[in-house]
């Protein structure tokens, strides 16, 4: 087991220490800064804070009814960026004030306005999307003026819907805010996360026993350290990698929902929040997925002739792993149902399938165990073939060894034994 854990840790010196592994960690939180700052671009152009005006011919806005801004109120989360609703007695007084760059624009009500809802708007340069929409809450709360203020609030603050599931049923309780509609696919959006992690990580793994067949080394090695040490150190090693790459980009996307949503105000960030239960279903059942497919593909670098080579087998793993996206439709209209849960149980798709299925569903906990379970044998498993294939073909110079003489090789074996 020492030795097994030294090649671990060599391994995740070699890959930690180079550039390649600080520019794929720094690609995410140099994505995530281009995203919270062309969030914020997008909603400062959208936005003006400029105060808007407005001219009543119809009697409507005599004795007004404020809205809700920027704290808002238990019926809704307010205006975030609020302006100041001038009233003009005349149109030429609210004309020289937008000329003059008083206000933004300003809207006229009209005298018939009871008998036609018409209502006139004047600028120079389109209102912000803050301004239009305050003005025409401010328009709603006061067409109301006959029932409670905070009562027309209310109306106008509309509902939003949330759906819980009972904390008794299986999987316990969750919900489903749409107010929070970004953060509730988070574990997709995760699971997403840990295939592309994978493929990024795929060039190491293949060439993870192709790089010492082409230079001579392997003579050396198992002269010192079992097949089955050598290999699971090397997937451990580069698990780890991988491992240490989610951790500095939750702690690197935390930052930014903390920043970009709560500072900077940028709203596709704002009430991003993160469910632990799930996240940690997550955890379970995509730790020992990550390490089968690592295992299959240091495996699959074993049989090959060369390095090269073994890169262009990558795409037989993207396959399986985005498959569960294409079928999304179908997943999401039954996540408990046969297809949904024999996807989760199957090695290749298990992954992309449960972080569909957690977001639209509770999963009973019973299942999240056997997945978890049937992945962690599927790891183990494929450690030991990545072994086999390591110690029948690594006299191979130049030559690769084919899966079913793989197997065929353990049938011939058994048979000798009877």
């Amino acid at each position: 087991m020492r030795k097994m854990w030294r090649v671990a840790a060599y391994e995740y010196r070699r890959l930690v220490f180079r550039k390649s592994f600080a520019f794929a960690l720094l690609s995410v939180p140099v994505m995530l800064a281009l995203m919270v700052g062309l969030g914020w671009l997008i909603d400062s152009m959208e936005n003006n804070s400029a105060p808007v005006g407005y001219v009543d011919h119809a009697g409507l806005l005599a004795d007004p009814i404020t809205v809700p801004h920027a704290e808002g109120s238990a019926f809704g989360p307010g205006n975030p960026d609020p302006v100041a609703l001038i009233p003009f007695e005349t149109e030429d007084a609210a004309h020289a004030a937008l000329l003059s760059e008083d206000i933004q624009a300003y809207y006229v009500v009209t005298e018939n306005y009871f008998a036609t809802n018409r209502v006139e708007l004047v600028y120079v340069e389109p209102p912000g999307e803050n301004a239009t929409d305050q003005f025409w809450d401010f328009m709603q709360i006061n067409r109301l003026a006959d029932l409670p203020p905070e009562v027309a609030r209310r109306v106008v603050a509309g509902s939003y819907l949330i759906v819980r599931w009972p904390e008794d049923m299986p999987g316990g309780g969750r919900e489903f805010d749409e107010r929070m509609i970004l953060g509730n696919f988070i574990p997709a959006f995760a699971g997403a996360a840990f295939i592309m992690l994978l493929l990024m990580l795929s060039g190491y793994l293949m060439s993870a026993v192709a790089e010492e067949k082409e230079n001579r080394t392997m003579e050396i090695v198992v002269t010192s350290i079992s097949p089955n040490q050598l290999m699971a150190g090397k997937v451990l090693g580069i698990s780890a990698v991988a491992l240490t790459q989610i951790v500095a980009w939750s702690v690197l996307i935390g930052l930014a929902i903390e920043v970009g949503g709560r500072q900077l105000g940028v709203g596709v960030l704002q009430g991003l929040s993160l469910n632990p239960q799930l996240i940690t279903q997550l955890a379970i059942v995509g730790v020992p997925t990550f390490v089968t497919f690592a295992a299959l593909m240091v495996a699959l670098s074993a049989t090959v002739a060369g390095a090269h080579e073994a890169q262009q087998f990558t795409g037989l793993f993207a396959l399986p792993m985005w498959a569960p996206y294409w079928l999304a439709v179908v997943i999401i209209q039954d996540a408990n149902g046969p297809l949904a849960t024999g996807l989760s149980f199957f090695p290749l798709t298990a992954l992309s399938t449960f972080s569909l299925r957690i977001v639209f569903t509770p999963v009973p906990f019973w299942q999240v165990a056997a997945i978890a379970l049937v992945q962690v044998v599927c790891a183990a498993g494929a450690i030991w073939l990545a072994a086999r294939a390591f110690r029948l073909g690594m006299l191979r110079y130049g030559q690769r060894l084919r899966w079913r003489e793989l197997f065929a090789t353990g049938r011939r074996r058994a048979v000798r034994a009877a």
